[in-house]
């Protein structure tokens, strides 16, 4: 069975590193009979990486090839995590996603390193020994373990840390607990100045470091401060026996009578005094919430149902060369795709417009005989079987180079169909009555292909004849 597309990627693999960019050249070929659709899109990228293709949509012919130049920008903050990404590049039609193919491309993205460390207090003032606290933060893409160090240039102190090595994952922050010692200096302050340093458990690793200041007081100076201490304890206890002892002794020399004064009146509070109390009233405070509805905008979209014109009065085109072709000349039966290349454009049936049931892989026109009315027609149809799936949408592409600039359908029918033109500028529009006149295929570059459309449902899709002309 042949597969209906055919995908290659180059190049197959890449490595880069978050912030990059990378180019991928994706080559489509339509292997199927009928005219195809197709965009990329790239799965299992990191997350924040964005993608853009040009062209966006590529069109196919049958056997036909493209390329589509996809560009993927990768996450610089945070960085994706390090390690081998499988990228699928899907190739499928934006409009039926039935087919498709995925190829697989490896992308090997680079760790990135970004420690950070940090010590609170940045200044411990002490004796013999001090403790600190020190955080790293791993702000890099791939886990890390970090073993804790710290030094000094005369290396006279002593550190111990708990623990003494962190494992951080991406994007996780720890601490560890940092104690210091160094013998007491003589007669004067002693400012030493520590180096605190992270280094990963990776050969030729660059370590992250810090600083911190241990400043200590010398040791001449606690002992004076405490030999003061001891002696301002004494002169303390002293006064606090002799005072006693002193007021004692006074107590026991003999006094004359004293005479009895009267003890002081302490003359009454003032009552009855009353304190006015201002009320201070504060204005009170409003609040105003403006509420804005937004407008809506109402559009009304109202198509216009007329039945096609006589077979007389063709579209009006100003470049000549109009073209009537009979759409009932092959025998009965399925028709290829290519049964009309001669006049001009490819015929194939549409399911992914209309999901018909049982019809999704009908991708075949057919010509009939109506029994009844011995009349010829061109219908969509199964490719195995031409009296099934009459309801899907007929699909006429013109061939590469000769877009047209003015399209008439005659159904068999009037008033039984409905048609959509895609021009050339990828934009749609209705067809109403079956006829795309010049000016609007002219103002859009021309049209690329029409699609019949049943207008009631469960209606079959039957035309007769196709009149078109060339770009005016």
């Amino acid at each position: 069975m042949t597969l209906p597309l055919r995908v290659n990627v180059a190049p197959e693999r890449a490595e880069a590193a978050p912030g990059d960019n990378l180019q991928f050249d994706v080559t489509v070929r339509n292997a199927s009979d009928i005219v195809e659709h197709y965009g990329v899109e790239m799965l299992g990228l990191p997350d924040g990486a964005t993608v853009r293709a040009e062209p966006e949509v590529a069109k196919l012919r049958p056997a036909e090839s493209a390329t589509l130049t996809v560009r993927v920008t990768l996450p610089v903050q945070p960085p994706p995590p390090a390690g081998t990404y499988v990228v699928g590049a899907l190739v499928r039609s934006p409009y039926r996603h039935d087919v498709s193919r995925c190829v697989e491309v490896p992308i090997q993205l680079a760790s990135v390193e970004q420690i950070t460390l940090r010590t609170t207090p940045e200044v411990v003032n002490g004796g013999k020994s001090g403790q600190f606290t020190v955080e790293v933060s791993n702000g890099g893409n791939a886990p890390v373990r970090l073993l804790l160090n710290a030094t000094d240039p005369e290396r006279r102190v002593s550190a111990v840390f708990q623990p003494a090595y962190l494992d951080l994952p991406p994007g996780v922050a720890a601490r560890a607990l940092l104690a210091v010692s160094a013998p007491l200096p003589w007669n004067r302050e002693k400012q030493r100045q520590l180096t605190i340093t992270a280094a990963p458990e990776v050969l030729g690793a660059t370590p992250v470091t810090g600083t911190a200041s241990f400043v200590q007081q010398p040791r001449f100076a606690s002992k004076f401060a405490k030999f003061g201490g001891i002696a301002a304890g004494v002169v303390v206890l002293a006064a606090a026996i002799a005072v006693p002892a002193l007021l004692a002794r006074g107590n026991d020399k003999p006094s004359p009578t004293a005479a009895v004064q009267p003890a002081p009146t302490v003359p009454a509070a003032p009552t009855g005094a009353q304190q006015q109390q201002q009320a201070s009233a504060a204005p009170p405070a409003t609040s105003a919430a403006a509420s804005a509805a937004p407008a809506a905008t109402n559009s009304a979209a109202a198509a216009t149902s007329a039945a096609p014109p006589p077979a007389t009065d063709p579209p009006a085109n100003n470049g000549g060369g109009l073209r009537e072709v009979d759409l009932t000349s092959p025998p009965d039966g399925v028709v290829p795709s290519d049964a009309f290349r001669n006049q001009g454009f490819l015929v194939s049936a549409d399911p992914g417009t209309i999901a018909v049931p049982g019809c999704e892989n009908a991708r075949s026109a057919a010509v009939l005989t109506d029994q009844a009315s011995n009349r010829r027609f061109l219908t969509s149809s199964s490719p195995d079987d031409p009296t099934r799936c009459h309801e899907v949408p007929l699909l006429l592409d013109f061939l590469p180079g000769g877009q047209a600039g003015a399209v008439q359908v005659i159904p068999v029918v009037p008033n039984s169909l409905e048609m959509e033109a895609t021009f050339v500028d990828l934009t749609r529009q209705p067809a109403p009555g079956l006829v795309v006149t010049a000016e609007l295929a002219k103002a859009h570059g021309g049209v690329d292909y029409v699609t019949i459309k049943p207008a009631a449902a469960g209606a079959p899709v039957a035309v007769s004849k196709l009149r078109f002309a060339p770009v005016g």
